[in-house]
């Protein structure tokens, strides 16, 4: 025979969380913290890989998953109607601004307002040119031809077409905001003026200037958007076949039916193969800390729930109750508590990591104005992971539900139902050895405690030691020389669109002319081509072999590029710099040591450490102390000569007409701060500093930044001259305070803080909870044994102290472990950090341990005491029989 008690089942559920109403309220809290640090950690994530890709899409020009370069429209249509393709957009390059000097303005005719949209230009005011004389144009360029951001301003753009200089008068239809990260300014022009300018030329025309020239000039631009962003380039590739052409990567030869096509690499790069392996342990990190608070806390509240409720478990086993009803019982109150829990933490996680998400930017690569967008996932993965941790912690503590037998059940006392063994003491009871004893009556629950408290010590004395680990002295020394550094923005801004260093004239001999100049110095460089000697083509060679020399897609399609360059026979990019003698004292020899009036005979140079190859070791160089080599110069007869295959595909390219001069190398030098270099390096390239008397006798060498040194009274009036002229006089150059580094510097600092304490405190609250919960669940089900303690003679401040130093022992324990524990992993987790994090060295703290300890013996203490006056509300006698 079945009985079906279903509804007596869930009326037993209801009520048993009736009488268990601080267990639900620490349940809640807990499975609301775990499902809160969960969806927070997802939020952050998915947010910077957005922001991050948005980032990308800027720098690439555009949304577009894959691009068709330089087709006919009849192309265009045919491969854009393909199965594969979900939507597309298409624009006609017209030419660029010739009278655009230090931003690339590209003048272009949109297909529609989607072309807009997809290279993420959002119209501030009027509208899209209909005239044949209007434009539409962004802020940047605007700014440089020094006309107002206003409908209706004229504007007077110069450019090339089919080998024929332009020059039109425009009316500005519309501006929008200009975006720094993106390689060019995009101008647009309406459909009337490109008919005019187009007049009888055909797309034949345009075609065969293409493959004289390269130059893309009237022909279509078209932006494809599938389905999805997986295997972008297979689609591509399946939609120029389908259409019936082929991919230029299948076919040697170039025609009409060859379609050249890109792919957004700001798809590829958001994969989380190309994630780095820092990245990937780090997040698997804060997760797995995440997994085991959250088990910890969830198991001991539910597993003291069971035990305490273990005589009432037993007693539904005599009348009848299955082990499965009993496990259902159990299920369905934490079926409910994570109804409570889990949307309530999905939402503030939620919130909390978009609240974190700018300052998490702050310490990250995000350079742009990229925005968060809703992602479903975040609160899907958040809401999962949440329930499979509670779950997985329930599943001990329900089978302990199940498998209790009434007769184990109604002799239950806490520890279990081994035999306790009998001691034997000459001393006789003390309160301390007492309270001691009671830790290994559960060695379970006392384990789960410890660990949760030390467990939150412990990672705030991590975060605390990397925070407090930051040198803003090195900081300082890396990003700038001096009070002041002067230069073009592509030296001075975080992002590097132009390899273009020159400094006006008048804004160095204004900033010369300031007053309270203490000292300055010059920063000059130079770009040239070096052939290895024959001991620098034996140690080429040799790193080769030791997989240091770079291996990255250009040396995967020509090994054999590589190959001439260890034999000499191939030159290496040169990056050549010349400093004033001041600057010399922050270079710092690994090998050799630099003697200042010897280099400055100009007889000698100082290599750099090869830091431009992959897998670089700290003194790794083409050269030691004490070896000669060829420098060569370039002139004013120096020219760049461009190498074609038989294809017209570009090969490489070189310097002809250059001077050689013979250098002694003086000594080997750590990698150049970036308050010396350019942000910018080549492959496999090699590093060289002479005398700055030796570089000025080069008409190619220049001057890419100037330092200065400034009273203290008179940095106030130097500073308004350096902002003056870099936004009135000329936007292009720009500058570096030390006070303006010191607040990026505090920025990033802001960022890590508020992401660590951030999590610090939610796991720091965790343990309080676990602990909180231990103590009073522990009292509350002991109620009976005190009271029998207090029956034989045990008054009740002996029982008070008694649970004090209970409470004592746990935190001393804890203390133990968090100081030794969190202080050996802070020390090897933040010296590894060492040579990862610029400005960086471990500095230990004992702060954490000072500010945790003392806050969980006053929770200890205040729980206690209230626990303690809960269970004394009732008389002994009371007290022994309730749970009779």
């Amino acid at each position: 025979m079945r009985n079906n008690n279903k509804k007596i089942i869930q009326k037993l559920s209801i009520r048993t969380m009736k009488q268990s109403r601080m267990r639900n309220l620490f349940a809640v809290a807990a499975i609301c913290l775990t499902t809160l640090l969960f969806t927070a950690v997802f939020s952050m994530g998915f947010g910077m890989m957005q922001m991050l890709q948005e980032q990308t899409m800027q720098e690439v020009g555009g949304r577009f998953h894959a691009g068709l370069k330089a087709v006919t429209m009849e192309q265009y249509e045919k491969i854009s109607q393909s199965s594969e393709v979900d939507s597309s957009s298409w624009n006609i390059f017209l030419g660029i601004a010739d009278n655009l000097k230090k931003r690339q303005g590209e003048i272009r005719l949109a297909g529609s307002k989607e072309e807009l949209e997809g290279a993420f230009v959002k119209i501030k005011e009027g509208t899209y040119p209909e005239e044949e004389d209007e434009i539409l144009m962004d802020t940047i360029t605007l700014k440089e031809l020094k006309i107002p951001a206003r409908v209706g301003e004229k504007v007077t753009l110069e450019y090339t077409f089919m080998d024929k200089n332009m020059k039109q008068e425009f009316t500005l239809s519309g501006w929008y905001e200009g975006s720094e990260i993106s390689h060019a300014s995009e101008l647009y022009i309406s459909k009337a003026y490109w008919e005019k300018v187009k007049g009888n030329y055909t797309e034949k025309d345009f075609l065969k200037h293409y493959e004289k020239t390269g130059d893309m000039q009237g022909l279509v631009n078209g932006n494809l958007y599938f389905h999805n962003a997986g295997n972008i380039e297979d689609k591509v590739i399946r939609a120029i076949k389908e259409a019936g052409y082929t991919p230029e990567n299948e076919t040697k030869m170039s025609g009409t039916d060859t379609i050249r096509y890109g792919v957004n690499w700001a798809y590829m790069t958001s994969r989380t193969e190309k994630l780095d392996m820092e990245s990937m342990v780090l997040f698997a990190a804060v997760f797995s800390l995440i997994l085991v608070t959250g088990y910890l806390i969830i198991y001991n509240i539910f597993q003291l729930s069971i035990l305490r409720d273990i005589r009432f478990y037993g007693l539904l086993k005599t009348i009848g109750t299955t082990k499965k009803q009993l496990q259902k019982l159990v299920y369905r109150q934490v079926w409910k508590l994570c109804g409570v829990g889990i949307p309530l933490g999905v939402m503030l996680g939620y919130f909390l990591g978009q609240l974190l998400l700018p300052m998490l930017a702050k310490i990250s690569t995000f350079t742009g104005s990229g925005s968060f967008y809703f992602n479903i996932w975040i609160l899907v993965f958040g809401g999962v992971f949440s329930l499979l941790t509670v779950f997985v912690s329930c599943r001990k503590p329900v089978k302990i539900a199940g498998n209790v037998s009434p007769i184990e059940a109604v002799r239950y006392t806490e520890g279990g139902l081994k035999r306790k063994r009998i001691k034997k003491s000459q001393k006789g009871a003390q309160i301390a050895r007492m309270a001691f004893s009671n830790l290994g009556r559960n060695k379970k629950k006392t384990v789960l405690v410890i660990t949760s408290i030390s467990l939150s010590v412990i990672l705030l004395e991590l975060v605390m030691t990397v925070l407090g680990s930051f040198r803003i002295e090195q900081y300082l020394e890396e990003r700038i020389a001096g009070d002041y550094m002067i230069g073009n923005t592509n030296w001075t801004s975080a992002s590097l669109r132009v390899m273009d260093f020159q400094i006006d004239e008048a804004y160095v001999q204004g900033a010369d002319s300031q007053q309270g100049i203490t000292g300055a110095s010059e920063l000059w460089y130079l770009n040239s081509e070096h052939l290895l000697s024959e001991k620098g083509q034996e140690e080429f060679r040799k790193l080769d072999k030791e997989g240091k020399i770079d291996t990255g897609s250009y040396y995967r399609a020509r090994e054999e590029d590589k190959e001439k360059m260890g034999r000499g026979e191939m030159a290496l990019n040169e990056n050549r710099y010349g400093y004033s003698e001041s600057m010399l004292k922050h270079l710092k020899a690994i090998k050799g040591t630099i003697d200042l009036g010897k280099f400055k005979s100009g007889k000698y140079v100082i290599l750099q450490e090869s830091v431009c190859t992959d897998n670089a070791e700290k003194g790794d160089s083409f050269y030691e102390p004490g070896d000669k080599l060829v420098l060569q110069t370039p002139t004013s007869r120096t020219e760049q000569k461009i190498e074609y295959d038989e294809n017209g595909e570009a090969l490489g390219s070189g310097l002809t007409n250059l001077e050689q001069k013979e250098y002694e190398v003086m000594a080997i030098v750590e990698a150049l701060p970036g308050s010396m270099n350019l942000h910018a390096y080549s492959i496999n390239a090699i590093t060289t500093i002479l005398p700055l008397e030796e570089m000025k006798k080069c008409p190619k060498a220049v001057m890419f930044a100037k330092s200065y040194t400034v009273e203290s009274e008179n940095a106030e009036a130097f500073d308004r001259y350096l902002k003056y002229y870099t936004e009135e006089e000329n936007t292009s150059m720009g500058y570096l305070s030390k006070e303006s580094v010191k607040a990026d510097f505090s920025g990033m600092i802001d960022g890590v803080s508020a992401v660590g304490y951030g999590l610090c405190a939610a796991i720091a609250i965790i343990g309080i909870l676990n602990f909180a919960n231990s103590m009073l669940t522990g009292i509350l089900s002991r109620r009976q044994e005190l009271a029998v303690m207090q029956s034989i003679g045990m008054t009740k401040e002996q029982v008070r102290k008694m649970l004090l130093w209970e409470s004592g022992y746990h935190l001393l324990i804890s203390g133990v472990i968090s100081v030794t524990a969190g202080s050996i992993i802070a020390y090897f987790a933040v010296s590894a950090l060492n040579n990862v994090i610029m400005c960086f060295a471990y500095r230990y703290t004992a702060i954490p341990f000072l500010i945790m300890l003392p806050v969980f013996a006053l929770v200890a203490g205040g729980i206690l005491l209230v626990a303690y006056r809960q269970s004394q509300k009732k008389s002994v006698v009371e007290r022994m029989r309730e749970e009779e």
